[in-house]
């Protein structure tokens, strides 16, 4: 603890950077004067206001008391957001005075609830003044600790103050119950994609901000169709998107936009985001394991506003991200052009792409398994493929450009599907799943509400499955543009490669047995023929050049 001199030259402890917790007057840590008493005014206060029990009134109250016992004031604690329902000593400020008794002969406080609402704690906190010869006050006269009776009568009044808070605490989980039931934001940030707007009945709900949601719904859509969330994270910082926290602070005015921002895109938070339900504008408590959808009393899940994508678009997004092997703490960094591109014919495996430093040099390779597993070289399986990635790549774009470049794009586009309710039996599904789960250490009342609500969402599953449904079907639908012109106006590494993908073209390499120059006659560069739009666009690939 830091320290400076008041004007006797005494030493007093200097208050650290952060929320006040103490402040010190010049008689702390000296003796008695005269058989005046050492007090220290404990202030506490779940949320600070501007009213007859703020933190100020609190204060000035002590001050006066003090004077009128012709005590000497030698600190003030400060414990601002602070329950009652906390032991005094994991309190910042009380926890200063019951590391100092020594100091303190008396400790001060508006009224008996700033001390404890909590009948043990109080009890505890008697005990532990007691042994350091500190006793308690309150400006109010409540405390009595000079006698069996007083301590009696004083406790008793503790315990109603624990009363008070827990009939409080229970008013408030049923009112927030009831606002969840209705749909109703019970406060707090929007979630990102949304915005709080009046539901013209005194409260608040949620309603979609179409300039988050923008951003959103492309990534969405990006990660969807095969892009990496990683690559998205970085796309978005190099685009200089501003993160949801930047865009809060630019909404409130603190940052101008546009605005490069304080703070970037990070996976972890985005992934969150992307596995909530509040995407479907679907009520939502807890976060990460514990995060869990609330329903009404029919087991459907409680709507708090308009969904962001709907629920064909949301389930399909869980699928790609439960499909996805990326560690959350160590995503992929490098957007890799030709992964399930380019292939090793021997391995009949992708080629991947591997970061090589040769001293100041840097030589990137995209390279087979059997380069890595010595016993696939050994066995003869095949002796390792490697190839320069910047010429393997180039060499790919220059035959794409060369051959496909003039052909008309079409794009392989969902329709149909009149009566489909594939997205509803998978959130039904999905309802019955968790409810299923959550039966686990339930009993009585609670247990037969889950059940009730297990019940209705299986006899609506029931019901759908039992209705006609005509399957959705894929079309090939022309875009107006060349192949040359979609890989032009791709915005990243991410987007060419779902073009190749999505033409079906595969670049097979052979080993280079020892040569280290770089040689094109190694790669074979040609198209899937399982594909029925594949073998059109061959149709007319060899219709070109003969």
């Amino acid at each position: 603890m830091h320290t400076e001199r008041d004007r006797g030259g005494s030493l007093l402890p200097v208050q650290q950077p952060g929320p006040l917790v103490a402040k010190y007057e010049a008689g702390w840590g000296k003796p008695q004067v005269a058989g005046r008493l050492r007090a220290v005014i404990a202030c506490r206060l779940s949320r600070d206001a501007d009213d007859s029990t703020s933190i100020a009134t609190q204060e000035a109250d002590g001050r006066d008391f003090c004077r009128l016992r012709g005590w000497d004031v030698v600190a003030v604690t400060y414990d601002v957001g602070v329950s009652g329902a906390t032991r005094p000593e994991d309190r910042p400020g009380f926890g200063v005075i019951l590391g100092n008794l020594p100091f303190v002969d008396v400790v001060v406080g508006r009224s008996l609830d700033r001390f404890s609402r909590n009948t043990s704690h109080f009890a505890t906190l008697v005990e532990t003044l007691d042994k350091g010869g500190t006793t308690l006050a309150d400006v109010n006269g409540q405390v009595d600790l000079t006698s069996a009776y007083g301590r009696f009568v004083t406790t008793i009044m503790v315990a109603f103050a624990q009363m008070e808070r827990e009939v409080i605490q229970s008013r408030i989980l049923r009112s927030r119950a009831e606002l969840r039931r209705a749909g109703r934001w019970l406060g707090g940030a929007a979630p990102y994609g949304y915005r709080i707007v009046p539901d013209g009945l005194g409260g608040k709900r949620l309603e979609v901000d179409e300039t988050s949601a923008a951003v959103l719904r492309k990534v969405i859509a990006r990660v969807t169709s095969g892009v990496t969330l990683s690559q998205e994270v970085d796309r978005l910082n190099r685009e200089g998107v501003l993160s949801p926290l930047d865009y809060r602070k630019a909404l409130r005015g603190d940052l101008p936009p546009p605005s490069p921002g304080y703070s970037e895109w990070t996976y972890s938070p985005l992934h969150e985001h992307l596995r909530s339900d509040v995407l479907r504008g679907v009520r939502v408590v807890g976060k990460r394991k514990d995060r869990r959808i609330v329903r009404d009393a029919s087991g459907a899940p409680v709507r708090v506003g308009p969904a962001l994508i709907d629920d064909a678009a949301f389930f399909a997004l869980q699928k790609v991200l439960d499909a996805a092997s990326v560690d959350p703490q160590r995503p992929r960094r490098k957007a890799t052009l030709l992964l399930h591109v380019a292939w090793c014919p021997n391995c009949d495996e992708t080629l991947y792409y591997n970061s090589r430093q040769y001293g100041e040099t840097r030589r990137d390779v995209y390279a087979c398994r059997a380069v890595r597993e010595k016993r696939l070289r050994d066995d003869g399986t095949c002796p390792g493929v490697t190839a320069t990635a910047k010429n393997l790549e180039a060499h790919v774009e220059e035959w794409l450009l060369t051959n496909l470049g003039p052909i008309p794009f079409r794009e392989r586009v969902l329709v149909g599907g009149a009566g489909d309710r594939t997205a509803t039996l998978e959130e039904l599904n999905a309802d019955i799943e968790e409810l299923a789960a959550s039966l686990v250490g339930l009993r009585g009342a609670a247990k037969e509400a889950v059940l009730k609500q297990l019940e209705a969402r299986q006899e609506t599953l029931d019901e759908l499955q039992a209705e006609p449904v005509e399957p959705e079907r894929w079309e090939w639908v022309p875009t107006g543009k060349t192949v040359a012109q979609m890989w032009e106006d791709a915005e990243d590494v991410a987007e060419r490669r779902l073009l190749l993908l999505s033409l079906g073209i595969r670049a097979d390499v052979k080993p280079a047995y020892g040569s280290r120059k770089w040689d094109p006659e190694r790669v074979t560069v040609g198209r899937h023929e399982d594909d029925p739009e594949a073998a059109r666009l061959a149709e007319i690939l060899e219709e070109e050049l003969s």
